[in-house]
């Protein structure tokens, strides 16, 4: 018989299940693993900075950009005693596929200065909710981008209509890109709000390509009871060891919340380590879509001066 391909000593062994770090690191752009990326535009303070954040990452990546133009139909009232369908309604209708036409090829133009390949689609929600419809497309992509609201309650009801949709609906992670955002993608430096989860253990899987290509990332644990440290801390170390087979350089940090928020300790960490980029598990029910995002997350979404990507 020829000799083994299997290493015969012991330590060889070792050798050949764990390659060099230097070895880890591949050629090939992790970025690159993102094919079709989705901006959902909802009519949103943040939608423009959307667009660009998700147009810069679709250059890097060589991917598809999909620009998704809600367009949130009126609904004609119920009358028993009507026959016709009100022409005012119809002139509405008219009226706003024709401002969509128009803000369409505007972005259109804006894909083509951006050099990105993309298109597009104005999805009229009619029969069904505008957030479903937004979800049910973002599930042929491999990330969602949604811009954060403005200040004025109308608009933060809406786009937490939307952004639990998709959390919860579209099986993909979401991207909230904050108004005006300096923050570039890839981040140079990133943070992990973890808890031994099934959401967070999804969010570190989705956001792998980010922490691939960043320089550091911080794990961080905010108020890990004393008799349970241990045993977090064990769970964080199988952590840090899965990413370090990625080849990212991840560090552990625990923090104490005080008597503020735990998403006012996460943001206050991602400040100190001038992160461009926090990644959160986004917890959550469907039963009743408005209500149904927890409060660190609802506290994420409304307030990170810095992009946060979700998942749920």
């Amino acid at each position: 018989m020829g000799e083994s391909m299997y290493p015969q000593d012991p330590a060889d062994a070792l050798n050949w299940r764990q390659p060099d770090e230097s070895e880890k690191k591949s050629d090939v752009d992790p970025m690159a693993s993102l094919r079709d990326i989705a901006v959902v535009l909802a009519q949103l303070t943040g939608d423009m900075s959307a667009i660009t954040l998700a147009g810069s990452l679709a250059r890097r990546a060589g991917a598809n950009l999909h620009l998704l133009q809600m367009l949130a139909m009126p609904v004609e009232a119920t009358d028993a005693w009507a026959l016709i369908p009100d022409p005012s309604l119809v002139q509405r209708y008219a009226d706003i596929r024709t401002q969509a036409t128009r803000q369409a090829r505007e972005m259109e133009h804006r894909l083509s200065a951006m050099r990105v390949r993309g298109e597009v689609r104005t999805l009229e929600a009619l029969c069904s909710a505008p957030p479903a419809m937004a979800a049910a497309a973002a599930r042929r992509t491999d990330l969602c981008v949604l811009g954060r609201p403005g200040d004025s309650p109308s608009e933060v009801s809406m786009a937490h209509a939307y952004f639990a949709g998709l959390l919860l609906e579209s099986g993909r992670p979401v991207l909230v890109v904050p108004e005006g955002t300096a923050a570039r993608l890839p981040p140079r430096h990133a943070v992990v709000a973890w808890a031994d989860s099934a959401e967070a253990a999804r969010a570190v899987h989705d956001a792998l390509p980010f922490l691939e290509a960043s320089e550091a990332v911080d794990v961080v644990i905010v108020d890990a009871p004393k008799a349970a440290l241990e045993t977090a801390g064990r769970s964080v170390e199988g952590l840090l060891a899965h990413l370090r087979e990625h080849g990212v350089r991840a560090e552990l940090t625990t923090c104490s919340s005080g008597h503020g928020p735990v998403s006012r300790a996460l943001l206050d960490q991602a400040h100190r380590k001038q992160a461009q980029l926090i990644v959160a598990g986004g917890y959550g029910h469907g039963r009743v879509r408005e209500w149904a995002v927890g409060g660190t997350t609802r506290e994420l979404f409304l307030e990170s001066p810095v992009p946060v990507l979700f998942s749920h």
